[in-house]
């Protein structure tokens, strides 16, 4: 029987098409604890809820990256996405309603197995899986917290954090229970707890690259810490992830004219996931980011292929064919760490972190170092929109940019002659929460 249960979890779990399918799932308490180690890393090796089009792609179309062609935006087929493109109240549409629930659906999945497991006394001949099993869990629960909180709360700042509002942490798999929205500062503190103890848990290595080991959770906590504006705690996280796994690809090696340089689960690859369903076929990228690459840089025709008329789309996912990338690799810890060096007055160690990472991107003896009268935190800054693009990632950045008055950018885009802007700290770099989920809890909505 044990194996229909688990087979009828995950059934239950995949084919909920929405937060409010999910939320009518009310099986007997019995019928749905996972009872083996093997019942729980099942749940975990879900793809379909756990690491396939998780991220919500809100952040990536909010983002200065893609652009779209003159009539292409009444052409965008959910309303949601013609929203965020121009920064406008986001329509409470089921596919918006769904990119918060498919990360709760993920910890909900986290949460029923952290409850197994205290269920269960390993033998020491399972002591060690036992552990992996609650760090992987544990990492999940980490890391869609970390993305609510990029998307659905203010940019974290330790001197508002206590008063600032945070997320529902649910730490429970039962689903009736309303968790009400903690403070940003409780919500940074769980989702720290929960990739430290991850990263004391989890095995070295992993046989699937869908399965977090320690060097992902080091890197998810130098995302955090990085967040956080905590540089030199952002920098020791990702030095230790790199000592665990440190490969760089070759982009010369790379066929750039292929529709998917990238193979699935490449060796810079450290744990994968993907975006949200997100139709790149209505998307062009901004053009100043493509002009920016310059010649010899091979990231340029890796990276996007040329469109009729002269515009650019982007290719070069790390996902291969399995959809946008959006998990954690070694070049965006090479960054981490560059800044971080840079931030603490170490521009030796970052000088040498950049030339390192982008000497791989480069044709052969057309890199020219970074020299030591080059500004270097301007310098990473642009190599992280250029080297980090379509991953979720630089919609993150802009809101930690904004903190600095001398880096904060402003967007702009034009549709159908109208001008649309987005200043910094504006109240738009917080989505609001979907009405459905206010509805079923009370929860207070973000301002707008």
């Amino acid at each position: 029987m044990k194996p229909i249960k688990i087979t009828y979890i995950i059934l239950a779990i995949t084919l909920s098409s929405c937060a409010e399918d999910w939320l009518d799932i009310k099986q007997d308490k019995s019928d749905v604890v996972p009872q083996t180690l093997d019942d729980m890393q099942a749940l975990l090796d879900n793809s379909e809820v756990m690491t396939r089009n998780v991220t919500p792609n809100l952040s990536l179309i909010a983002s200065d990256n893609p652009s779209l062609m003159d009539g292409q935006w009444e052409t965008l087929p959910y309303e949601e996405e013609k929203n965020a493109y121009i920064w406008e109240e986001v329509l409470d549409a089921d596919n918006y309603s769904h990119q918060w629930a498919i990360l709760y659906q993920g910890i909900f999945v986290t949460n029923l197995v952290l409850e197994g497991l205290d269920k269960i006394e390993p033998s020491e001949k399972e002591i060690a899986r036992w552990q992996h099993i609650r760090g992987q869990a544990l990492f999940h629960r980490s890391w869609r917290f970390f993305l609510i909180a990029q998307l659905f709360c203010a940019p974290y700042d330790a001197e508002t954090a206590t008063s600032q509002l945070g997320i529902p942490l649910r730490l429970e798999s039962d689903i009736n229970l309303v968790a009400k929205r903690s403070s940003l500062q409780k919500t940074y503190e769980q989702i720290l707890a929960d990739a430290i103890e991850a990263s004391e848990l989890l095995d070295e290595n992993t046989i699937i690259k869908t399965r977090p080991d320690k060097a992902a959770a080091y890197g998810l906590l130098a995302k955090i810490n990085l967040q956080m504006n905590q540089y030199e705690a952002a920098g020791n996280h990702a030095n230790t992830a790199l000592t665990m796994h440190q490969e760089l690809l070759d982009y010369a090696s790379l066929d750039s004219l292929a529709d998917n340089p990238f193979e699935l689960f490449n060796e810079e690859v450290i744990w994968h996931l993907t975006m949200y369903v997100f139709n790149n076929a209505f998307y062009t990228v901004d053009e100043n980011l493509y002009e920016s690459y310059k010649p010899g840089d091979l990231r340029k025709a890796t990276y996007f292929r040329e469109l009729e008329g002269g515009r650019h789309q982007f290719k070069g996912s790390y996902g291969g064919s399995d959809g946008p990338f959006s998990g954690l690799a070694v070049d965006e810890l090479y960054l981490i760490l560059a800044e971080c060096e840079a931030r603490q007055g170490n521009e030796t160690k970052s000088r040498a972190l950049l030339n390192e990472l982008l000497v791989t991107r480069w044709k052969e003896n057309e890199y020219v170092p970074v020299s030591t009268d080059v500004e270097l935190l301007p310098l990473i800054q642009e190599e992280r929109r250029k080297s980090l693009l379509y991953r979720g990632i630089r919609w993150m950045d802009l809101r930690r940019y904004n903190r600095e008055p001398e880096i904060a950018v402003t967007l702009e885009r034009q549709v159908n002659d109208q001008t649309f802007q987005l200043e910094p700290n504006s109240n738009k770099y917080v989505f609001p929460i979907p009405q459905e989920a206010i509805d079923r809890s009370g929860i207070e909505q973000n301002p707008r």
